[in-house]
């Protein structure tokens, strides 16, 4: 009884792991029972398990000569003598064995693979042997579970090498291979089944597990790949309809399709949490999701990538992921024809429009939207795949100065190393990276050109956006504001949109004088139009200083109107106003009322020559009023009313005389 404690304990410490006290556990149960089968063979698995095969070999020789041989001897010198080189001793022991018992899965495997048969079947009869050691040891000790794991790795990791197409249990074999403790092999084989059928969710969700879970340590690559995968899941129908099934067979109640989008924002946010800051990629892991999964969104939105060569389920994913499939040539082609057909669809559109305005990129600067009938910058198939995606993102989210500073290094390591600070920001055109990176733009012969075009677009837009944060921010920066425009402006003179980009600057400037002017800030309003007049050429002040004009006698006015107030300022303003319009009624009227109102004050603190002075301006402002708007009786009220004024000033002795 004792002994076969022994035996007990020594099976329990070798599937620990623990050869040395396994082997005195044996060596002490042999001498409790010389003559027992038991013993003997464990020592010779023992000895296996070391390596010593000579030793192993003749433990079990000597548990099968005993009275009653224990019934795994033979299988188990056969799998000695195999890995010894002994093919003819190991296949004439398994033959040996087959006769007194039927063999187990690994054992008939190890037998076809010794007889010569098909490397597949032998890889098929490997996993098999694999899967049944897992359901024999189902509700084992942790020891002995530990075991089979490990077995069940082992024989899959083998039969990788035979046969390198599983089947469809890719999945159940991956995470055998990781509870066996062979992480490494479970991703190669995820990552070689998720190429050759990109579309199979449940392999790539796998995958995306499995990169997310490694043990602290990896970097750069491995977690660009586990953000590829991870962004694919997201926008996989397939994948979250699987999911509500999933959930309502273990909860007994329907998930509506409804509940996708929260469920994939609080799987996205729990990815996020999960990521470090800093995990060697160039570029925050944070970013890099947000990058790929914005990317999948879009390309979900045109029904997805065909995953094979002229049709085939349509694939959800990334840029990174595009890379990862050597796909990067095929799907510049596919974003180039997409492009094309939504600008010629808007085109069509737009033309059916009334009154319709282009806007620089397709963008309404002013109101924050996509124009209708272009291809909407913000939401570029092209851009998003490419190292232009993390601008097109900032510029989403509403952060202009984060975008421009993104978009100043758009290279590779090796590109920026090689070419320094000075050089051009996009790849060399001998890149072998640049169609990884950018596979919106592989496939066009002029790629590297259009690129840096398209940055520049992209800087162009950032600029605009800045220059109208400035106007509308809390305590406007109207210099700032103009310096932004300016360099835009320079921007548009490289792409040859000029005039489109002076329409948008313009269009902005309004929109925030508006905005101002409604709200009563007149002084905000005027001074933003000014800024905006500094930067603006000829051909688009017009709109502006019709709009400065209204706002200025808006401004004169209500200063003129309150009681008390000095009028020098709202004449001056009237002045410019006129200036700037002098087809405005209200505003000539209003300038020859208060010329005889700023007269009058100047008469009555003693200064005669200034009140002369200000009614001549004011005869000659209303007169000049009166070829424009012809018989006017307020007009000629106002000029008959300051002549009347002149000529009784005119009269009046001047303190400075005496």
């Amino acid at each position: 009884m004792e002994a076969r404690a022994r035996t007990g304990v020594g099976r329990v410490r070798l599937a620990a792991g623990d050869v040395d006290a396994a082997v005195a556990e044996f060596e002490r149960a042999r001498q409790l029972r010389p003559t027992a089968a038991g013993p003997l063979h464990w020592l010779g698995c023992a000895a296996a398990h070391r390596g010593d095969l000579a030793a192993a070999e003749r433990h079990l020789t000597a548990a099968l000569a005993c009275a009653v041989p224990h019934r795994r001897s033979l299988i188990q010198r056969a799998y000695v003598h195999a890995r010894a080189g002994a093919s003819d001793a190991a296949l004439s022991d398994l033959r040996a064995a087959s006769r007194i018992a039927p063999l187990d899965d690994e054992a008939r495997c190890v037998m076809a693979a010794l007889s010569g048969r098909p490397a597949r079947e032998v890889a098929l009869r490997l996993r098999k042997a694999a899967l049944q050691g897992l359901m024999s040891e189902r509700g084992a000790g942790p020891a002995r579970e530990c075991a089979g794991w490990a077995r069940a790795g082992a024989l899959i990791d083998a039969a990788r090498g035979l046969d390198p197409e599983p089947g469809g249990f890719v999945p159940l074999y991956a995470v055998a291979l990781v509870r066996g403790g062979r992480r490494a092999a479970a991703v190669e084989l995820l990552g070689e089944a998720s190429r050759r059928d990109p579309t199979a969710h449940r392999v790539t969700h796998t995958l995306a597990l499995a990169l997310l879970n490694s043990p602290g340590g990896q970097r750069g690559p491995q977690w660009e790949r586990c953000i590829a995968a991870w962004a694919s899941v997201l926008h996989d129908a397939g994948f979250w309809e699987r999911a509500r099934a999933t959930a309502a067979r273990r909860y007994g109640v329907a998930v509506e399709a409804s509940l996708v989008p929260a469920l994939r924002a609080g799987l996205r946010e729990a990815l996020e949490r999960r990521m470090p800051d800093d995990a060697g990629t160039r570029v925050a892991p944070g970013p890099l999701l947000q990058r790929e999964a914005d990317a999948a969104k879009l390309l979900a939105a045109v029904g997805g990538f065909p995953s094979a060569q002229g049709g085939g389920v349509p694939l959800f994913c990334g840029p990174l992921r595009i890379a990862e499939l050597g796909r990067s040539a095929e799907f510049g082609a596919f974003a180039a024809a997409q492009e094309a057909r939504a600008l010629h669809t808007g085109a069509a559109y737009t033309a059916t429009q009334p009154g319709h305005t282009p806007r620089v990129d397709g963008f309404n600067p002013v109101e924050g939207t996509p124009a209708v009938g272009a291809p909407p910058t913000y939401t570029s198939l092209t851009y998003a795949f490419s190292e232009l995606g993390f601008a097109q993102l900032l510029l989403g989210l509403g952060k202009p100065g984060d975008a421009l500073a993104a978009l100043s290094e758009l290279r590779c390591p090796s590109c920026r190393a090689r070419g320094g600070p000075g050089a051009a920001a996009v790849c060399e055109p001998d890149c072998a990276r640049f169609d990884e990176l950018n596979p919106g733009y592989a496939g066009l012969p002029d790629r590297h050109h259009r690129l840096s075009l398209d940055a520049r677009g992209l800087a162009l837009e950032a600029r605009l956006s800045m220059g109208r944060d400035e106007l509308t921010a809390e305590r406007p920066d109207f210099t700032a504001a103009a310096a932004y425009w300016r360099r835009a402006l320079v921007h548009s003179r490289e792409l040859d949109r000029y005039r489109e980009t002076q329409t948008a600057i313009v269009d902005m400037a309004l929109g925030a004088a508006r905005a101002a002017h409604y709200e009563g800030r007149l002084t905000r309003a005027v001074a933003t139009l000014e800024a905006t007049r500094s930067v603006i050429g000829a051909n688009e002040r017009g709109r502006l200083e019709g709009q400065l004009a209204r706002v200025l006698a808006d401004r004169g006015i209500s200063v003129a109107n309150e009681e008390d107030a000095p009028l020098d300022q709202p004449a001056a303003d009237l002045r410019r106003s006129v200036a700037f319009n002098p087809h405005l009624l209200r505003t000539q009227v209003s300038l020859g009322i208060v010329l005889r109102r700023l007269a009058a004050a100047r008469w009555g603190s003693g200064s005669l020559s200034g009140a002369r002075d200000t009614l001549r301006e004011a005869i000659d402002q209303l007169t000049a009023a009166l070829e424009h708007f012809p018989d006017d009786p307020d007009l000629e009220d106002q000029r008959e009313a300051a002549v009347a004024d002149l000529d009784h000033v005119m009269w009046q002795p001047d303190e400075s005389e005496r």
